[in-house]
């Protein structure tokens, strides 16, 4: 009777044993609920400088007449400015950034600007040009995706457009084909939504930003923007 009151006991204490195991072990691998989840890793500030020389992004900013219009009470111009005022303060300076832009004075009767080329210590040039534009003219987006492609593909390194835009296209290319031919090319698609924040248009350029492996963010996602695009 004696054994099987020990034997009772230490099956006892194995199993009590085993739960805590097992709930330490849970504890460790359980995955944090933030709602960040699903972004990719920030950029490591203490990685060498040297790294960085080898990532080019190219913008390319919407300066079309439909940017004059307005939400929040602001014009999506001066929201859109915000943004790639936050975007260009956040880029390590190491980085190789340039600006194309359409819908401005400055474009082609195509509807195509290379304001800045791609290169290293652009911050300065970018920010100034900033100040100065307005929009003005037609949206042919999938025109200046492929006009960023070819301002990317020769060069070293990660490869990266970051497309600022409401949206609004007025071109006679399907962007999906631009974005898919680059996406083959290693050029990774970002896209950044300044307007109306409706079903179509999100899912729209959500599903672009997906198909050119690149993130999608709103206009009200501007701190997200630089640490969530992997540059590493």
């Amino acid at each position: 009777m004696r054994l099987k009151q020990n034997l009772t006991l230490v099956i006892l204490i194995i199993i009590l044993l085993s739960a805590i195991f097992s709930i330490n072990t849970l504890n460790i691998i359980t995955i944090p609920t933030n709602k960040k989840i699903n972004k990719e890793i920030k950029v490591n500030s203490n990685q060498n400088p040297l790294e960085y020389n080898r990532i080019n992004v190219e913008i390319i900013w919407d300066l079309s007449g439909s940017m004059w219009g307005e939400i929040e009470e602001k014009n999506k111009i001066n929201t859109s400015k915000k943004i790639l005022n936050r975007i260009i303060n956040d880029f390590p300076k190491e980085i190789n950034i340039g600006l194309r832009v359409f819908g401005s004075k400055e474009s082609n009767r195509e509807g195509s600007y290379l304001a800045i080329p791609i290169k290293t210590n652009t911050k300065k040039d970018i920010l100034n040009f900033i100040d100065q534009v307005k929009p003005l003219g037609k949206s042919p987006i999938a025109l200046n995706l492929s006009y960023a492609g070819e301002d990317l593909k020769y060069l070293q390194g990660k490869k990266h457009i970051l497309l600022i835009t409401d949206g609004k296209d007025t071109g006679n290319i399907m962007p999906s084909k631009v974005i898919n031919r680059l996406s083959k090319l290693g050029i990774k698609t970002h896209i950044i939504q300044v307007g109306k924040i409706d079903k179509y248009n999100q899912l729209k350029l959500k599903e672009l930003s997906k198909l050119g492996n690149g993130k999608y963010f709103t206009y009200f996602e501007e701190e997200e923007i630089v640490p969530t695009i992997n540059l590493n």
